[in-house]
């Protein structure tokens, strides 16, 4: 999977489930009937997907969700990269300062290039995982209310959504557990083609950090 199919995907999997969900409940309560699109490559351009992929897009619900596992990855890689370089950990290699360096060597490296395609991969069923976790929360709550109006069938949709929901922290579990995995495999390619560079940038950040302590102790 390529890095441009992976952006599309996360973005409109969101509306197709906001969809999904939205057909589900209104076929269990009856309120609404709603059919899915039968021809799925006309339906995930159709403004029926991306209207709702957009809204989501603009919200942190997918960041709540999955910030645990993110910072997880983040840190494991983060770690990883200072450890087989000649420098300590240290408060100035952060995600942030680091996270280029690694992803430059990632986006150069042609024999890097599978592993970032079962990155891609991996990270696009991670974060659609997460996207379920949030939506089921969200619908979780609408069932909520057409429970306290009486409506026949919201508790059992309830039921449904939080039986899903439950299921999803395993799954993220074992998703994450599999991309720190690549992410240490693609560690281990960069300490044998890349590591002098590696030194090189990691050096250039932590001087850059000193001096500016320097100067603001001054």
């Amino acid at each position: 999977m390529s890095l441009e199919t992976q952006k599309w995907l996360r973005f409109i999997t969101p509306g197709i489930l906001i969809i999904l969900f939205g057909i589900f409940l209104g076929r269990v309560t009856g309120l609404w009937k709603f059919a899915f699109p039968s021809d799925f490559k006309e339906a995930s351009v159709s403004l029926v997907f991306i209207i709702p992929a957009a809204v989501y897009y603009l919200t942190p619900l997918r960041s709540y969700a999955n910030g645990k596992f993110f910072d997880e990855i983040s840190e494991n890689l983060r770690s990883e990269i200072v450890r087989i370089s000649e420098f300590e950990d240290g408060e100035y290699f952060n995600w942030k300062s680091v996270r280029g360096v690694f992803f430059s060597i990632i986006d150069d490296d042609k024999s890097l290039e599978r592993k970032s395609r079962l990155a891609y991969f991996n990270g696009y069923i991670w974060t659609t995982v997460a996207d379920v976790r949030a939506l089921c929360i969200v619908f979780l709550l609408i069932c909520t209310f057409l429970f306290v109006l009486r409506i026949d069938g919201a508790l059992w949709a309830a039921t449904a959504f939080l039986v899903l929901l439950s299921l999803t922290f395993p799954a993220s579990r074992v998703l994450t557990d599999l991309h720190k995995e690549i992410g240490n495999q693609q560690v281990e390619i960069i300490q044998h083609n890349h590591l002098e560079f590696l030194n090189q940038k990691l050096r250039a950040i932590r001087d850059r950090a000193s001096n500016r302590s320097s100067i603001s102790n001054s």
